[in-house]
């Protein structure tokens, strides 16, 4: 059924998020504290791997209805009816994460299809445009093609399923990464009525609050240590690391995103573009705050080859992530990314010689150092602006 009036957004409806909206993003706070605390309690690649495919998952929720409440009005009452009901189903499966490769992963696959594919007829419904409903029916080919893998790892055990799964996440993300392009069908770019200032703004901010959910992690650790003599240490380079991560990404680099967006006709490239790397800057994060809990709760001992990995992944995978999104939006280099990942795989190898706390401050000082240059880089450029 197409609804005879369309719930597609407006030149009147308004460019700001909607406070329903960000009520929507806290069901994942649970999301990434269920995800970080899986990879604490499995540090292995296999645990690694059954946490990536989750954040797949998880993300794929957030991301296509994000997408969604972008491309409609959110003051319509079956706009925010979809959002409310999409926030209960994704509640349950969020709830599910730590026992999804486990007795549970029924309720994980269950709801991720419910979601998925439910919200995607309803799309169609919804009075799109031509080009739209057209991209929306090919989401739902692509979710019809991963959804038997999804429904199979149900059946077997923790191995198998994470293989299963594995693959219906790959076809899921290999979907969102080619705009969802099958032969001889593709979406112009151009053609897609997506605002990109809003898109982006939405991803700054569940951002943020993935940022949140890290500070949250790091605080829950440091309660349980408060008798370590090291807690006043660890704590400050944990903070410290979680700062050096929003200045560089937020401090400058959000607004330059922007203003580029402001000057392009095709602003579907960059929201997919700016989509594919969220999902990679939200895997560091993780990282990061398993990395973290791991030297408050133990800070003098000398780190294992686990805890080493964790440390550094996630502060080299942001930056990996953040150059290649400015190289692809801004089409600009960052030199300073680059070093700061040399300097963290140098550190990385010394860092089995030393204690916890000290290879926790290796991981974070290129990190402050990319920062650092990233606040002279601009002020450079601004000066050069004005002349």
């Amino acid at each position: 059924m197409i609804r005879a009036r369309s719930l597609m957004r407006s030149a009147t409806s308004g460019d700001g998020v909607t406070r329903l909206e960000l009520f929507f993003d806290l069901v994942f706070v649970l999301a990434l504290w269920q995800l970080s605390h899986h990879l604490l309690e499995h540090p292995s690649w296999v645990g690694a791997g059954e946490t990536f495919v989750l954040l797949l998952a998880v993300y794929k929720v957030w991301v296509y209805t994000t997408w969604s409440a972008t491309l409609l009005d959110t003051s319509r009452l079956e706009v925010q009816w979809m959002l409310l009901v999409v926030m209960l189903v994704t509640l349950f499966m969020n709830a599910s994460i730590g026992s999804a490769f486990g007795a549970f992963g029924w309720l994980f696959a269950g709801s991720y299809l419910l979601v998925q594919l439910g919200r995607g007829v309803w799309m169609l419904t919804a009075g799109l445009d031509r080009t739209t409903h057209s991209h929306f029916v090919r989401t739902l080919i692509w979710g019809w093609m991963s959804t038997p893998f999804w429904i199979a790892g149900v059946f077997f055990g923790p191995e198998l399923r994470l293989m299963f799964w594995g693959l219906a996440a790959a076809i899921d993300l290999g979907g969102h990464m080619l705009a969802h392009r099958l032969p001889g069908r593709k979406t112009e770019g151009s053609s897609v009525p997506l605002p990109g200032e809003r898109i982006f703004e939405r991803f700054g901010l569940f951002y943020l609050i993935a940022l949140g959910e890290t500070i949250l992690s790091t605080g829950l650790a440091i309660a349980g240590n408060l008798q370590d003599p090291f807690i006043f240490l660890t704590g400050t380079i944990s903070l410290a690391g979680s700062v050096a991560i929003w200045w560089c990404y937020f401090h400058g680099l959000e607004q330059d995103i922007l203003d580029r967006l402001k000057s392009v006709d095709d602003q579907f490239r960059p929201g997919i573009l700016a989509g594919n790397t969220l999902v990679l800057l939200l895997a560091g994060l993780i990282l990061v705050a398993v990395g973290d809990q791991l030297v408050i709760n133990d800070p003098a001992i000398r780190p294992d080859l686990s805890t080493v990995l964790l440390l550094y992944s996630g502060p080299a995978l942001f930056l990996a992530a953040r150059g290649f999104l400015i190289r692809q939006v801004l089409n600009r280099r960052t030199p300073s990314d680059l070093a700061g990942i040399g300097a963290l795989v140098l550190l990385a190898t010394v860092s089995f010689l030393l204690p916890a706390f000290i290879a926790a401050m290796g991981a974070v000082l290129p990190l402050i150092g990319v920062a650092v240059s990233d606040a002279v880089d601009r002020r450079r450029r601004t000066h050069q602006a004005v002349r």
